[in-house]
C-alpha cells in the first residue's frame, strides 16, 4: 500500500504528538501570535492548572497567566490520560479565547432573519424577553411547543438543557450526536452488561491508560481513530500499547495513522459493518474459539427462550431485587427442563445448542437462536457484503481470537446509520464469548468511580422527576424510538417534521446551546426550512455561527479557558478552572438558571419551585453561581471547589483500589451471592430480551410506561443494507459510497474560526482513490463538485490510496469568513447539505443516515466564491488579547 497524497496536510500526523509544539513554531500565524503575547511585560505571572474542552477529551492543561492574560498553554505531566500531551486543538485554545469575533454581550436582532443585523443590550433585557416569549408559548400552546438542544463533546456542560426542559414542562430537547454520536454504544452495552462502553474517544475504554501494567495483547479499533479524535490522550495511548507489543487490528475504510500502523487493516464498506461483525460471531462460535465456560455461567445463553413469544423461560419471578429471576434451562443429564437457580447449580449440565418441544411449544437456547442469527454470515459471505479480503478477515478474528486478553473499542462511525445499535450489540456480543469483561486486559470494565457523578446527576441533576408524565408521553420521536429514553432526549427528525407539519403539535420556540446546527444535523436544506416555521429563536454560543444568523437573540457563552467545572480522569477528580473572564460571557449553567427564574417570576409555577430547596430535594435548587453547584457535588467526596482547584488532580482513591477488576464475582451482602452484572438476570444478556421489554413499555428508561413502537425491538443484533445503497438504482446516477470521520484539528464542527488550525487545513479534502479520481475526471488538487439527491457542494481533490476504492471521504465543515453573505457559510463545503434525516430509521434510538450514503463527483472550475484559503487571508482572525474582565453574574 502506497503513501497518502504526497500534498496531504495530515503528514505530519506520523510525528508524536508532543512535536506540535514545534510543529506549530514554524507557522507563520503562531510567531505574530506569540509577539503580541510577550509585547505585555509586566511580571505578575501565574501558572494554573486546569483542563481542555476543545474535545471530549478533557486532557490536563498548566495555563500561563499573565496579569489576567493567558499567554502560554501545555500539557499537565501528572494529567492519567494525556500525560503531558496536548494536540492541536487544545493548543488553539488562546487563539479561540481571543478571537476578534466572540460573542462579548447579548443580542438583539434588528434586521430581518439572516440579515446579521444586531444591537447589544443587558443580560437582563435579554432574559426578560426570553423569558416573556416563553410564558406566552407556555400559556397558549403548551410548554411541548418549546424545543432547545446543546452539542456534545466540546460543550462543557450538556444536561442543564435537559434539567430546564423537564422543570419548564416541554420533553423536546436534542443533541446532534446522541443517537448519531455514542448512545447507541450507551444503550447497548449498559443493558447487555451494566457497565461502560469501549469507547475510546469518549474516555472510556479506561484499562489502555495503565500501559505499563495492562496485560492486554490485542486491540481492536472498529471505527474509531484515537489518533484522529483524541491524539494526545486515547491516540497516545494506543501508540504506547502499541509500542510494548499489542497487536492492532483497525477496521475504517480510511488509512488513518492507526491503520497504517495496524497488524491488520480492514478497510470495510461503508454502513456494512454489522454483516462484518455477524461473520466474526458465527467463526467464533464455529471454530469453538469462545470462553465456554464463562459463557455457560455467566451469560443467559444457556436460559431456554419461547420461540413464539421471544421471552425467556422462567420457573419464577423474583420479588426481591437482589435476585433476579429463576430461568430454564436444558439439562443434558436429565433430558429435560429445569429451573437454574442464580447463579450456577453444579448439579445440572445445562445445555448451550437446542431446539426442544415441551408441552406443545418451541424452546431454544438463546445460544442456539444466536448463531441461528449469525449463520449465514460466513467469512466469505461477509466479504462479499462489505467488499473485502476473506483470508484478512480471518486473519483478524484470530489475532484478536488468539492474543488475549483482547478487547474491542468501537467508535462513532457505526453510531451514524441505520444499523447502530445493532452495530454496538453485535460488539459486545463478541467480547463478551470471548470472556472480555471485567478482568484485567480488557476494556468493558466496572472500575469505581468517585461518586461525584452518579447519574442521574451527571453532574447537573437532570430533575426528570418534574417532568410530568403526561408531558412525557408528548415526546416528539420517544414512543417509537424509546432508546432515547436513556439519554431523556427526542428525536430530531421527529422535532423538525412536527414543525413542518404541525404534527402532533406544532413547535415554535428553538432554544440553543451550542456551534452551528446547520453544519451538524443532516440536511441543512431542512434544518433552514424548519428555521423559517419558527417564531423565536435563541443562540447561546462562544462566537457567531451560521445558526446565529437566524437567530432573534444571541447570548455569549464562556470558552473553556472561563469556566469552571469539575473532571473525572481516572481515579482523579480535576477542576477545569477559570483562568480569566472576558467580557459579557457567562458560564451556560447560569444561563438556564437565569432563563427559569424569570419564567417563575412571570408565573411559571415549575421554574418559581426550582429555586426552593424543599420542592427540589435531592435534584438540588437553581444556583446563582456554578461554584454553588460544584460544592455541592463536592461534598460528597468532602472537598470544595477551591479545595479541588488547588488540588488538581485529586486523587480520590489509590489506582489499585480505583482499578476493581471481576466485579461480578463480589458478593452481596444480603444474599451472599455473587452480585453479578448490572442486568435483570445479573449475568451479560447476550439474549437482549429486556430490548423486547423497552420498545414495548419504554422499561427500564422511561419515568412511565409507554404505548408500543410499531414493532417489536429485536433482542439479537441484525444486519440492514445502508438506505442508499450501491447495489440499488440510486448507485447509478450517484455512484460513490460517502463516508465521514474526524481530523486531529477540528472537532464536530468547531475551530473553522481559529487562524493555526485553517492554516493547517484551510478547506476539506475529498479523498479519492486514484481510478476512481481518473473514471471521475477529477486531478489532484482540483476543485470538485460533490452531489446527493440533497444538495451540492465543494471540496478540494486528494487523490490517495489511503481510502477504499469507490469510496470517498471528507470531513464536515462550514465557512465562517462567508457568515455576512447569502450562504451564511454553511452552503459552500458542508457535508450535511448532502446527508439525509428521513428514515427509515434505526428502531431503537432513531438514527438517521450520516455515513454510508451516495454521492457523484464531477470537476468544478474553481472555489466557492469568498473562502480563504490562503494564510494571509487568516490574519484577521489572529488573538486579540484583552484585559481581563469582571463576571457581569456572580
Amino acid at each position: 500500500m502506497s503513501q497518502t497524497n504526497k500534498n496531504s496536510k495530515m503528514d505530519f500526523l506520523a510525528v508524536d504528538v508532543k512535536g506540535l509544539d514545534a510543529i506549530f513554531g514554524d507557522l507563520n500565524l503562531f510567531k505574530q501570535s506569540e509577539k503580541i503575547a510577550e509585547a505585555n511585560t509586566k511580571e505578575d505571572v501565574k501558572k494554573i492548572k486546569t483542563c481542555c474542552r476543545a474535545c471530549i477529551a478533557n486532557c490536563g492543561v498548566i495555563a500561563t497567566v499573565k496579569n489576567g492574560r493567558v499567554i502560554k498553554l501545555e500539557g499537565d505531566p501528572k494529567d492519567r490520560m494525556s500525560k503531558g500531551r496536548m494536540c492541536a486543538k487544545g493548543l488553539a485554545g488562546i487563539q479561540a479565547l481571543y478571537h476578534p469575533n466572540r460573542n462579548k454581550y447579548p443580542m438583539m436582532r434588528v434586521g430581518k432573519r439572516g440579515e446579521n443585523k444586531w444591537r447589544r443590550v443587558s443580560w437582563d433585557k435579554a432574559i426578560d424577553v426570553i423569558a416573556h416569549k416563553l410564558m406566552d408559548i407556555y400559556e397558549n400552546y403548551g410548554a411541548e411547543t418549546v424545543f432547545c438542544s446543546t452539542g456534545g463533546g466540546g460543550n462543557p456542560e450538556i444536561w442543564s438543557i435537559a434539567r430546564f426542559c423537564n422543570i419548564f414542562g416541554t420533553p423536546n430537547w436534542f443533541e446532534p450526536g446522541c443517537a448519531q454520536c455514542y448512545l447507541p454504544r450507551v444503550l447497548s452495552y449498559a443493558m447487555m452488561y451494566g457497565g461502560d462502553d469501549p469507547s475510546i474517544a469518549d474516555s472510556n475504554a479506561l484499562e489502555i491508560y495503565d500501559t505499563e501494567n495492562t496485560p492486554i495483547k490485542s486491540l481492536v479499533l472498529w471505527g474509531t481513530a484515537p489518533s484522529y479524535s483524541c491524539p494526545a490522550s486515547g491516540g497516545g495511548a494506543v501508540v504506547d500499547l502499541r509500542a510494548k507489543g499489542v497487536k492492532t487490528v483497525v477496521v475504517d475504510p480510511r488509512l488513518t495513522p492507526d491503520a497504517a500502523n495496524a497488524d491488520v487493516w480492514l478497510p470495510v464498506r461503508p454502513g456494512s459493518d454489522v454483516a462484518l461483525m455477524m461473520s466474526w460471531i458465527r467463526y467464533i462460535i464455529d471454530k469453538n474459539l469462545f470462553d465456554k465456560e464463562f459463557v455457560l455461567k455467566w451469560t443467559n445463553l444457556p436460559y431456554l427462550v419461547d420461540v413464539e413469544t421471544q421471552m425467556l423461560w422462567r420457573a419464577e419471578k423474583s420479588q426481591d431485587p437482589n435476585i433476579p429471576d429463576t430461568f430454564m434451562v436444558w439439562d443434558s443429564k436429565t433430558q429435560s427442563a429445569k429451573p437454574l437457580s442464580y447463579p450456577w447449580n453444579d448439579n445440572l449440565d445445562p445445555a448451550l445448542n437446542g431446539t426442544y418441544n415441551i408441552n406443545g411449544r418451541t424452546y431454544k437456547t438463546g445460544f442456539q437462536l444466536l448463531f441461528e442469527q449469525v449463520e449465514p454470515f460466513t467469512i466469505e459471505y461477509a466479504c462479499e457484503i462489505c467488499d473485502l479480503d476473506p483470508k484478512k478477515v480471518e486473519e483478524a478474528i484470530l489475532i484478536f481470537a488468539e492474543n488475549t486478553p483482547s478487547s474491542i473499542a468501537i467508535g462513532v462511525s457505526t453510531d451514524q446509520t441505520n444499523n447502530s445499535t445493532q452495530a454496538a450489540m453485535a460488539t459486545a456480543i463478541i467480547d463478551l464469548l470471548m470472556g472480555n469483561v471485567e478482568k484485567p486486559g480488557t476494556l468493558m470494565q466496572r472500575f469505581r468511580k468517585s461518586g461525584v457523578f452518579d447519574m442521574p446527576n451527571y453532574p447537573v441533576p437532570i430533575a426528570a422527576d418534574r417532568l410530568s408524565h403526561e408531558q412525557l408521553k408528548k415526546r416528539l420521536g420517544g414512543i417509537e424510538h424509546k432508546g432515547l429514553h436513556i439519554w431523556y432526549a427526542g428525536h430530531i427528525t421527529s422535532v423538525f417534521d412536527a414543525v413542518l407539519t404541525g404534527k402532533p403539535y406544532k413547535p415554535r420556540v428553538w432554544i440553543d446551546r451550542s456551534g452551528n446546527k446547520m453544519a451538524a444535523v443532516a440536511d441543512s436544506h431542512k434544518v433552514k426550512r424548519v428555521i423559517d416555521e419558527l417564531d423565536f429563536i435563541v443562540h447561546m454560543y462562544m462566537y457567531p455561527t451560521s445558526f446565529s444568523a437566524y437567530a432573534d437573540i444571541l447570548l455569549p457563552t464562556e470558552e473553556w479557558l472561563e469556566t469552571d467545572m469539575i473532571v473525572e480522569t481516572c481515579n482523579t477528580l480535576c477542576a477545569r478552572q477559570q483562568v480569566t473572564h472576558l467580557w459579557e460571557t457567562v458560564d451556560e449553567t447560569v444561563i438556564w438558571s437565569m432563563i427559569a427564574k424569570r419564567c417563575g417570576e412571570l408565573g411559571h409555577e415549575g421554574c418559581r419551585k426550582a429555586f426552593d430547596a424543599e420542592y427540589m430535594g435531592k435534584d438540588l435548587p437553581y444556583w446563582n453561581h456554578v461554584s454553588e453547584l460544584w460544592d455541592h457535588f463536592l461534598s460528597r467526596v468532602g472537598l470544595t471547589f477551591d479545595d479541588l482547584k488547588q488540588n488538581t488532580p485529586y486523587q480520590y482513591m489509590p489506582k489499585e483500589e480505583w482499578k476493581t477488576y471481576y466485579v461480578y464475582m463480589n458478593k452481596d451482602e444480603k444474599t451472599r451471592l455473587p452480585k453479578g452484572f448490572n442486568t435483570p438476570s445479573k449475568k451479560c444478556e447476550l439474549y437482549l430480551e429486556s430490548m423486547i421489554t423497552l420498545g414495548r413499555t419504554g422499561q427500564p428508561f422511561s419515568a412511565c410506561e409507554l404505548p408500543p413502537a410499531s414493532q417489536d425491538y429485536s433482542p439479537l443484533p441484525y444486519y440492514m443494507e445502508p438506505n442508499e445503497s450501491p447495489t440499488g438504482e440510486i448507485a447509478q446516477k450517484y455512484p460513490l459510497i460517502m463516508t465521514g470521520g474526524r481530523i486531529p484539528f477540528y472537532h464536530h464542527n468547531t475551530l473553522r474560526n481559529i487562524p493555526w488550525l485553517r492554516e493547517i487545513y484551510p478547506v476539506p479534502e475529498l479523498w479519492i482513490y486514484p481510478t476512481d479520481a481518473k473514471k471521475y475526471g477529477v486531478e489532484d488538487g482540483d476543485w470538485a463538485w460533490i452531489e446527493s439527491k440533497r444538495g451540492k457542494i465543494r471540496a478540494v481533490v486528494s487523490i490517495t490510496e489511503g481510502i477504499k476504492p469507490g469510496v470517498v471521504y471528507m470531513e464536515r465543515f462550514w465557512n465562517p469568513e462567508t457568515l455576512n453573505t447569502p450562504t451564511h457559510g454553511w452552503k459552500e463545503m458542508n457535508v450535511n447539505v448532502l446527508t439525509s434525516a428521513e428514515g427509515p430509521f434505526n428502531p431503537e434510538v432513531g438514527t438517521y443516515t450520516l455515513r454510508g450514503f451516495q454521492v457523484a463527483v464531477s470537476r468544478a472550475e474553481g472555489p466557492p466564491e469568498g473562502i480563504w484559503t490562503k494564510p494571509k487571508e487568516f490574519m484577521a482572525w489572529l488573538a486579540k488579547p484583552v484585559d481581563p474582565t469582571e463576571e457581569v453574574l456572580k
